[in-house]
């Protein structure tokens, strides 16, 4: 820094008022000093290594990526202590004193705004001016919502939102040509006490004679005349304008007309079907949103334009009409991608390719139809490679269809068009061939699925089914299970049919800073099929499990809990919390006997939970985590499997944006997996509510996201602190004669870990 120039260390605002948010007054402070990562200047500290009397391509990438020093200004502050005032009268504060004092010392600024709020102006009455007797009774009838109420502060942030409330309720009404520049405020401050008499007043309509003199009229309510759909734009698949004109049709369906190619990808019954704005109907401007985005929801349209013109003539009239035209330009109907996969597994060194296909409207309907396959092909390590194989191969099939309707047998047409329905058929079929065994698993569910509001959805699958079949199990895993009869239940060849429920409230849709989510989960399984073999099966053994086409089915229940809050420091760093809360209770058909009689239950091994990985504990390897305390004291790091029925997990993550598509994160993990039986052989697997919490795990590491827009890459390093069973405890402390597994951990995933 020259001598006569300072850098901008830092801004502090003190408030005598705690009433009054200085997170709020902050943005109006036009001078901040450069951006921090954990008290460090990351940005001014790349910036600074740049050689300013060079151009190239690496000084100029440093120019770019880092921050110029933020030089105080004197000026800049003088403006911020005008701007921090105007926002204080404008809450109401119309008194507040704000001084400035700057400390400058070692070539550094540090600035201070002082704020003495003073007494504020608070609305005591509220009056209105509305000379349209029509618009006067909506105003009024609506009032129980108004935002303006007799003690608040006189702040004109909230005027002008009263103001936008009043526009959108008018033109749900009918009133396609209100705006809010039609609204003022008058406020009568001439009292002693600081008290506001406000009166708001809504214009009254005027309308310009065929002599140009102005007139006042009530403000007039438009109806919907017509409605046009044109969906004859450019499309993709129809190359040469001669072919597409000469196949352009026009529809009428009902009151709609439709003006659409003959090659069109979505039929316009189905269209019909996202419209709320209806010839005849009034105008409403709740209707024009849900087209809008029902039409989107359709995954079938790039573009999705709604205009609305006023036929001429209509100067005299009270009553209006309305031409309404949707303009849709659509995807290309049909795509494919094919993506070559590398994989790494704890050293085992993989790859493979997947193909997937998508038709955007199979049938006509947008009826989104996805086909993935996939086949993968692994080197398994010399331990592994010694059992059976050399390599492990997986093959994986699957075909999802989504129809944007129930298939139901009774069609709820104002269900369908309040809430946006869908029904999802699924399909799967996977292979596996690894050093252990050979595993089987096909699966095919229904599912429906809508949204309650723009950020509450619903999801119920009424039918789940998945068969597991497990052959080929080498001798050493198989005696492996024979020793744990808990996990040869779990790993037997067996068919789940069950129903969930899952809801969720996402605020992120709402595009806040600070936002929360919630997920809920509930899943049933085998209890009409038991009381359907009880009832059918009187002859079978009461100590056998019951079967089903000759399978024997899985009976559990299970739910979970999924909480995040996202909270937004300032526009470089983010502050992200979890937790997760599982658990899973297998019973009847579920449970089988040790050979000294005891009861033993267990969730079906793909039901069940685990933590590891690069979307979990990531101080440890996929699935290596518990359960519990439990330590198997046969080795089997070749393949680690350790699952659980319960499961309790919590995560803090910190995140910074550093370069280009690069950012940070520091993360904090806790948690662990149990069993929900006891079983003598695995002592320490089962939740104990006496010492649970001395099993919980922790690892902290450092992360990077690479952001590439259509995808993000996740790179994580974790370290695991408290190891309940490889460790018993913290992993600082040795324990004489036991064997210590590896401390760290490197994780890759696709995305966000939550």
């Amino acid at each position: 820094m020259p001598r006569d120039e300072y850098l901008l260390r830092s801004f502090d605002i003190n408030i005598d008022n705690k009433n009054v948010s200085k997170e709020k007054l902050t943005p109006f402070v036009r001078q901040k000093p450069n951006k921090k990562i954990l008290g460090m200047r990351f940005h001014l500290w790349l910036y600074n290594q740049s050689k300013l009397d060079k151009d190239n391509k690496w000084n100029n990438w440093l120019r770019k990526n880092g921050e110029e020093p933020v030089v105080w200004q004197q000026t800049l502050t003088e403006r911020s202590r005008e701007q921090l005032g105007l926002s204080l009268r404008n809450q109401g504060y119309y008194y507040a004193k704000v001084t400035d004092t700057v400390i400058l010392k070692k070539q550094k600024a540090t600035v201070l705004y002082s704020i003495t709020t003073g007494w504020p102006y608070v609305v005591s009455r509220m009056s209105y001016t509305i000379p349209d007797t029509t618009v006067a009774r909506l105003v009024f009838g609506d009032t129980i919502h108004s935002l303006i109420r007799p003690g608040m502060l006189f702040d004109a942030g909230i005027m002008q939102k009263e103001r936008k409330r009043i526009e959108t309720n008018l033109k749900e009404n009918g009133y396609y040509s209100f705006s809010e520049e039609f609204i003022t405020f008058n406020a009568d401050t001439a009292h002693r006490n600081r008290t506001v008499s406000l009166n708001m007043n809504i214009r009254a309509h005027t309308e310009q004679t065929e002599d140009n003199q102005l007139i006042e009229t009530p403000y007039p309510l438009y109806t919907i005349r017509s409605l046009t759909v044109n969906a004859s734009l450019d499309m993709q698949n129809l190359r040469e304008d001669r072919h597409r004109k000469s196949a352009t049709d026009t529809i009428v369906r009902g009151s709609v007309q439709f003006i659409m190619p003959r090659l069109f990808p979505v039929k316009a019954s189905t269209i019909a079907q996202s419209l709320h704005i209806l010839p005849g109907s009034l105008f409403r401007i709740s209707r024009v949103n849900r087209t809008y985005q029902h039409l989107l929801s359709l995954h079938n349209f790039r573009q999705a334009n709604i205009e609305f013109t006023e036929p001429p003539g209509q100067n005299a009239s009270l009553m209006r009409e309305l031409d309404c035209r949707i303009n849709l330009l659509p995807f290309m109907r049909q795509s494919y991608t094919v993506d070559l996969e590398g994989t790494n597994s704890d050293g085992n060194l993989g790859g493979g390719v997947r193909l997937l296909y998508q038709n955007k409207s199979l049938f006509g309907h947008a009826e989104i139809f996805d086909l993935r396959l996939r086949g993968m092909v692994e080197a398994v390590s010399a331990t592994e490679a010694a059992l059976q194989f050399k390599t492990a191969m997986e093959y994986e099939a699957e075909a999802t269809l989504n129809i944007p309707k129930f298939m139901l047998p009774i069609q709820p047409n104002s269900f369908i068009r309040r809430y946006n329905p869908k029904t999802a058929f699924s399909i799967l079929y996977n292979y596996q061939r690894r050093p252990q065994y050979t595993r089987s698993v096909f699966s095919t569910s229904v599912g429906y699925n809508w949204r309650g509001s723009s950020i509450i959805s619903h999801t119920i699958r009424p039918i789940d089914i998945k068969y597991v079949q497990l052959d080929n199990v080498n001798a050493t895993y198989g005696m492996y299970l024979e020793k744990y009869p808990y996990l040869k239940n779990s790993y037997q060849t067996h068919m789940v049919v069950s129903g969930n429920y899952t809801f969720s409230r996402d605020l992120q849709q709402l595009k806040k800073d600070n936002f929360f989510f919630i997920r809920t989960n509930l899943e049933t399984a085998g209890f009409l099929l038991n009381i359907f073999s009880r009832l059918t099966d009187r002859s079978a053994d009461p100590a056998q499990p019951y079967k089903i086409l000759d399978n024997t089915y899985s009976q559990f229940v299970r739910g979970d809990v999924d909480i995040r809050n996202y909270s937004t420091i300032n526009a470089n760093n983010r502050l992200v919390t979890r937790l997760f809360v599982g658990v899973g209770w297998p019973y009847g058909n579920s449970t089988t006997r040790s050979e000294d009689g005891k009861i033993l239950a267990s969730m079906p091994f793909e039901k069940k939970y685990y933590s590891g990985g690069a979307m979990s504990m990531r101080g440890w390897r996929l699935r290596s985590l518990g359960p519990g305390s439990f330590r198997d004291s046969v080795s089997i790091s070749a393949y680690p499997n350790n699952t659980g029925d319960i499961k309790l997990e919590a995560n803090l993550e910190y995140r910074f944006k550093l370069v280009w598509v690069m950012e940070g994160a520091l993360f904090l993990d806790a948690g662990n997996v149990w069993d929900s039986h006891k079983d003598e052989k695995r002592a320490g697997a089962d939740f104990d509510f006496k010492r649970f919490y001395r099993e919980i795990a922790l690892d902290a590491g450092i992360g990077f996201r690479f952001d590439f827009t259509y995808f993000i890459l996740s790179i994580d390093g974790g370290m695991k602190l408290f190891d309940p069973a490889g460790y018993r405890g913290w992993v600082f402390k040795r324990t004489p004669g036991w064997e210590r597994p590896r401390i760290f951990n490197l994780s890759f995933g696709i995305g966000y870990p939550f």
